[in-house]
């Protein structure tokens, strides 16, 4: 909630950077969900309430000598539109991840991959 008792309104973002991120890192990235790729890159994505956050996450990248390969703000990529964990993609992906399933997002791997593609050369 902010001062004036209207609810913070967060935003999507996919950052993906350059190698691979240890699990153990999951932590200082909280609240975001990492997905590592077969070609050496990771998508972080997760929500991000207003630009500081975001800055805060990207000195975080920086100071791992990641090479930042793309950062956009999205919309959520559950294709369930009617999901209860909707736009909270750490939530979901615990949610999720204690059945041993992938989020919905990361069942059809292009899904992330067609996205980013279309953020890239638009």
């Amino acid at each position: 909630m902010t001062d004036t008792g209207l609810p913070v309104q967060t935003q999507i973002y996919h950052i993906r950077v350059k190698g691979i991120l240890d699990p153990k890192w999951a932590d200082w990235f909280e609240g975001f969900v990492m997905t590592s790729k077969d070609n050496g890159e990771t998508l972080l994505s997760g929500p991000v309430v207003d630009q500081a956050a975001l800055y805060g996450v990207l000195g975080k990248i920086h100071n791992l000598g990641l090479p930042l390969l793309l950062v956009a703000q999205v919309g959520c990529p559950c294709s369930k539109k009617n999901c209860a964990r909707r736009g909270r993609c750490q939530e979901c992906a615990a949610y999720h991840g204690a059945k041993e399933k992938l989020p919905y997002c990361l069942r059809t791997k292009n899904r992330w991959d067609k996205q980013c593609t279309a953020l890239t050369t638009a």
